[in-house]
């Protein structure tokens, strides 16, 4: 069994190899592209969503989307849970290749390659740091406002790995206030037993991925209560899979 798993692993590993060799580079050079050209730049886009779904079915496990139906078909933003590695291409390929912006944590920014593409395409924001933090925001609105792009960000703000759905960060429902966007929330319960941090070992288990309906919120609503709204909509989910 262990040595299934193995063969398994090295495999997975060898065709996301073979992935990124292929289409990285001509990624890396549209993100080299003026302001202008990239941010909603198709061809990029395009190879992303490649990236992002043949990513998933790299791992060699059965790959589930529940709840397409609710797909919004303007911008919205959506907000997934954060369990591993593999949370990016599934939930990066529900775009279905339409431009879109991910809120990544500063943190990442030092990471090779993946560092250049977070200062090429992303917004970094430093949570620990309240005022970095609202100068993030206000870039992220000017960013998607009034533009055709999703945004995507984890409300947890970090990945956990216990299967429990953690305090949510107020930043979306402040977002989704300013702009009049909908919420599409997203909830992964197999991610963290796929691929853990810092797992050598691609489990099989389905990757799942189940959207919820879009979620607004209303004029009466604070944006802690709407926030809490959606929380208890990922509660319900987590219920569901314990």
């Amino acid at each position: 069994m262990k040595i299934f798993l193995l063969l398994k692993t090295v495999l997975a590993y060898l065709l996301l190899g073979i992935l990124c060799t292929i289409l990285i580079p001509p990624l890396f050079l549209i993100a080299c592209l003026p302001e202008k050209y990239r941010y909603d730049n198709r061809v990029f886009f395009f190879i992303l969503d490649l990236l992002f779904k043949l990513s998933c079915r790299a791992t060699l496990c059965p790959v589930r989307i529940i709840g397409k139906e609710n797909l919004p078909t303007g911008p919205a933003i959506f907000i997934p849970n954060h369990q591993s590695t593999l949370d990016i291409p599934l939930v990066g390929s529900l775009c279905g290749g339409n431009s879109h912006v991910w809120l990544v944590l500063e943190y990442y920014v030092s990471t090779p390659i993946l560092g250049f593409f977070i200062t090429r395409m992303c917004v970094a924001v430093d949570r620990k740091n309240p005022i970095k933090a609202a100068r993030s925001l206000i870039k992220i609105l000017k960013f998607i406002q009034d533009k055709n792009r999703h945004l995507i960000l984890f409300p947890e703000g970090g990945r956990f790995i216990d299967g429990k759905v953690h305090e949510f960060f107020e930043g979306f429902a402040i977002i989704a206030r300013k702009t009049n966007r909908p919420v599409i929330p997203v909830f992964m319960p197999n991610n963290r037993k796929i691929y853990p941090p810092g797992s050598f070992y691609v489990h099989s288990y389905p990757l799942i991925a189940i959207i919820g309906k879009p979620l607004s919120i209303t004029q009466d609503e604070t944006e802690k209560e709407f926030m809490q709204r959606v929380r208890n909509w990922f509660i319900e989910q987590q219920d569901a899979y314990l």
